[in-house]
């Protein structure tokens, strides 16, 4: 009878993790989470080329960077494609967030305001990383100072 009861509770639990990995892979699905990694890794790609912008970089360097660029991304591509990731992501995701909310998060993104978060969602991320970018840039200045002085400060005397 023990046994039985057993073979039933995890019957009864691997039916309930193979139901929600089937709601988080279609939450992927509502969501075009490949897809939008990809722009995503696109806007990671712009802020990459943006390096070369620094005045710093040589003419030569700078006049090679598409080719640079190209076998970084090919590196990045390679080892970050969703098809390789999607099963860490479901992992995460399952150990997140419980099966209800995954209910309410696809039910959420099939209306017209998810999907429109959804298409949206990349210029907001653009737009973000531009400030974020800009705020860098502006730092710099002031960061490779206090940089300089802690080095300074930290001389052997």
């Amino acid at each position: 009878m023990r046994l039985l009861l057993c073979l039933a509770l995890v019957t009864a639990v691997f039916a309930d993790e193979v139901s929600k990995t089937a709601k988080i892979e279609e939450m992927f699905r509502v969501t075009k989470i490949d897809r939008l990694q990809d722009q995503m890794m696109e806007q990671v790609r712009g802020a990459l080329g943006q390096m070369f912008d620094n005045p710093n970089v040589s003419a030569e360097v700078k006049a090679s960077r598409k080719e640079l660029e190209d076998e970084v991304w090919a590196i990045i591509k390679k080892r970050i494609s969703f098809d390789k990731i999607k099963a860490d992501f479901v992992r995460i995701y399952s150990e997140t967030f419980t099966e209800e909310e995954v209910d309410s998060i696809v039910t959420f993104y099939k209306t017209p305001g998810g999907q429109a978060m959804l298409e949206k969602f990349p210029v907001l991320t653009r737009k973000g990383m531009e400030i974020g970018i800009a705020q860098m840039k502006d730092a710099g200045p002031e960061i490779q100072a206090t940089v300089e002085k802690f080095v300074e400060r930290h001389k052997p005397k």
